[in-house]
């Protein structure tokens, strides 16, 4: 019998060898890249301005995905009632449902996340929270995770 009668032979060889060493170094670079990407995507960022705030400490607790804008509640200078600030500027309390209504008017996705510093009374973070209730915009309270020095350092 021939070469030429049997069943599967080629007449020809493949010129392509298979790559038999390390993997391009470009491809685990594009992946590796492609990791940091994501990873920096998928964390939330929340940029805290104004006031130093002594955040309690709790267990943690996933974020939530919305427009964030922060309202910080400190000791008033000589521990007489409390300071506010929205965002990076000081707000008295009888302005604040001013500032929530139209910040639920701009955005529906909008929520206030409340720093309140541990010396502060509960019935202050109170008052917020119901101001922003009849504003419609949720709140949440800040708090700093256990493990972690400070949840509440300034940029």
């Amino acid at each position: 019998m021939t070469p030429m009668t049997k069943i599967g032979f080629r007449r020809y060889a493949p010129r392509l060898k298979p790559y038999l060493g390390w993997p391009p170094m470009i491809a685990l670079l594009d992946i590796g890249l492609l990791i940091v990407m994501f990873l920096f995507i998928s964390k939330s960022f929340i940029k805290v301005y104004g006031v130093k705030v002594d955040l309690p400490v709790v267990g943690a607790a996933a974020p939530a995905d919305l427009e964030k804008y922060i309202v910080t509640v400190v000791p008033g200078a000589n521990g007489e009632g409390v300071e506010l600030y929205y965002q990076d500027s000081r707000i008295g309390l009888e302005q604040l449902p001013q500032a929530l209504s139209r910040l639920h008017d701009v955005s529906r996705q909008a929520a206030i996340i409340i720093r309140s510093d541990r010396r502060v009374d509960f019935e202050a973070v109170a008052q917020i929270m119901a101001i922003a209730e009849k504003a419609g915009v949720p709140s949440f309270i800040a708090v700093a995770v256990s493990g972690e020095k400070s949840a509440a350092k300034l940029e």
